[in-house]
């Protein structure tokens, strides 16, 4: 378990110093389940899918704050050492307070935080629309399922947005974060 924790430790270092990937993304490290929330912080959370991949590769959202231009890589859920798929894991991440909007989405090499390919999200799209991330709020951006798709004769990755409803996401947030069961909750792409 130490070791596992050491790794993680490493990673997360890496991750937010912007040394494992050049400087041109930021990777975010996913909140722990039991953090509290800071009344000067902003919170993005989601749901998240995918299909294991031999521990190689991860998805990421980019967040964009539209203001600095400065991007942020959510993961698609923790990285896992066994082979197991991720299935509708709530991940938070925390943010300074700004302004944002989902600009792409992208494939990334877990060994080594380079990117694979990315694809950009039309800023009009429902995952693309931007939002306001206040101190000590959340915004829950919806539920995402990354997975290979056959198309056209070949295996295609392919990230997709299931809407929710917002009492869903909220239930959903709640159970994984209790200390944020209450804090103020957005869905800008959640069922009406």
């Amino acid at each position: 378990m130490n070791k596992l924790l050491c790794t993680a430790a490493v990673l997360s270092i890496l991750m937010l110093s912007g040394c494992a990937n050049n400087g041109r993304l930021t990777f975010q490290p996913i909140m722990e389940p039991g953090q509290s929330p800071a009344t000067s912080s902003s919170y993005v959370a989601g749901m998240f899918s995918r299909e294991w991949e031999s521990g190689k590769t991860n998805f990421g959202l980019g967040i964009v704050n539209t203001a600095t231009a400065e991007e942020y890589v959510m993961p698609f859920g923790r990285e896992r050492t066994l082979p197991n798929d991720v299935v509708d894991e709530i991940a938070m991440i925390q943010l300074p307070p700004g302004e944002y909007r989902i600009a792409y989405w992208l494939n990334y090499s877990t060994s080594e935080l380079e990117q694979i390919s990315r694809t950009n999200i039309p800023a009009d799209s429902m995952s693309g629309l931007p939002f306001t991330l206040a101190p000590g709020e959340v915004v829950f951006l919806g539920s995402y399922v990354a997975g290979k798709e056959r198309s056209s004769g070949s295996d295609q990755t392919r990230v997709r947005l299931q809407r929710l409803t917002l009492q869903s996401a909220r239930k959903a947030l709640s159970n994984s974060y209790p200390a944020f069961a209450t804090q103020a909750m957005s869905c800008p792409s959640c069922l009406k």
